[in-house]
């Protein structure tokens, strides 16, 4: 018997998402590289990798170092490195796998220009370009001459464009996603043909959120999406219209601990188990599946507050509920362990490798 809180994972639903974004893609000429920061685990990127991707995304080098041990060899390094041991560690990987990695700043490139000659490496690198959100990236105004400074630097080989459109989200509505995301592949498109008119041969177009890789016919033109949080599904996703709470694979296994006033409840999964992120549902902190008009209002470290109608709802202490995050992303980060199940039965336990590899 499993001991809650717990995260549970329907292994059915969740590859079910897996064919359903991977085949979207690949129908439409783009590779897919998942972002395996989603789940962290070697067993799932293994899964995705056998059910159609090409390679994976990695938000931090710990988690690529992780990945590159288990037999992974195909990895993007989607972060800026900055720091001569980061970028020696980098080199280590490099010299053993595929490994491609972004650069929007002198410093970075140089960094990794210093760390390319000592170890007698050329590497692929990609320039970040900023669509909007400010989070990363050269602005596109800037990109030629930035992309002329990397290219002169010894060691570093201009290979590709890349961005993230994370501004998607704002967005609910299939007319407004898909707009975005046409936007997002004409950014990345126009760059490349402005630095392939300036000498370059630029190969890769790298984008792609869940909600534009969802209507990935509007990304026609670019190479590689990197979607992660697809996998899983979660508010976002429900609330950007692309899932509904049955693609959701991933939930938070809570117990109703107590219930100090009709309409009160508390359960024992808090900010640990779930996540404090509001960006899916203000004033919400998931959904509960077996009641979805019941609302987890409020979240402590252990606790977490529902309210609801008494005359509606009746809930019991020792009752069982599943909880679908707002941000599926920050969950895997959060346990050791995931516990799968198949038709409603427990299958397997599916380890974190890389659970608290953020540096």
């Amino acid at each position: 018997m499993l001991t809650t809180p717990y995260v549970a994972l329907d292994m059915d639903i969740m590859e079910k998402n897996i064919t359903t974004m991977t085949s979207g893609l690949i129908r439409n000429g783009i590779q897919h590289w998942p972002h395996i920061k989603t789940h962290k685990s070697v067993r799932l990127a293994r899964l995705e990798q056998h059910l159609g991707a090409s390679g994976i995304t990695c938000a931090k080098l710990s988690e690529a170092e992780v990945m590159a041990a288990a037999g992974i060899d195909a990895i993007l390094l989607a972060y800026p490195l900055i720091g001569e041991e980061k970028c020696q560690r980098y080199a280590e990987l490099a010299r053993k796998i595929t490994m491609r990695t972004i650069v929007d700043s002198v410093p970075g490139a140089q960094g990794l220009s210093q760390a390319a000659v000592n170890n007698g490496l050329t590497f692929d690198i990609d320039i970040a370009i900023d669509y909007g959100a400010h989070r990363e990236g050269v602005q596109p105004e800037e990109l030629l001459d930035f992309a002329l400074k990397v290219a002169a630097l010894p060691g570093l080989r201009v290979t590709g464009v890349f961005t993230y459109a994370g501004t998607i989200y704002q967005y609910h509505t299939e007319q407004d996603i898909r707009r975005a995301a046409r936007q997002e592949a004409q950014l990345l498109i126009r760059s490349r043909d402005l630095l392939n008119a300036n000498g370059f041969a630029i190969a890769t177009l790298s984008g792609g959120s869940t909600l534009s890789s969802w209507y990935a016919d509007e990304l026609k033109g670019i190479t590689e999406s990197r979607a992660g949080n697809f996998i899983f599904g979660d508010m976002n996703a429900i609330n950007g219209g692309i899932y509904t709470p049955e693609n959701c694979a991933l939930t938070i296994c809570a117990t109703v601990v107590s219930i100090p006033l009709p309409g009160y409840a508390t359960v024992d999964a808090g900010t640990k188990s779930l996540t404090s992120d509001l960006s899916a549902t203000p004033g919400s902190y998931g959904l509960i599946q077996e009641y979805p008009k019941i609302e987890l209002v409020k979240l402590n470290e252990e606790h977490g507050y529902l309210r609801y109608d008494p005359q509606q709802f009746t809930l019991t202490i020792g009752e069982q509920i599943h909880i679908i995050p707002n941000h599926c992303c920050v969950v895997a980060n959060l346990v050791d362990e995931i516990y799968a199940f198949r038709n409603g039965e427990y299958s397997e336990t599916i380890t974190i490798d890389a659970r608290g590899k953020s540096f």
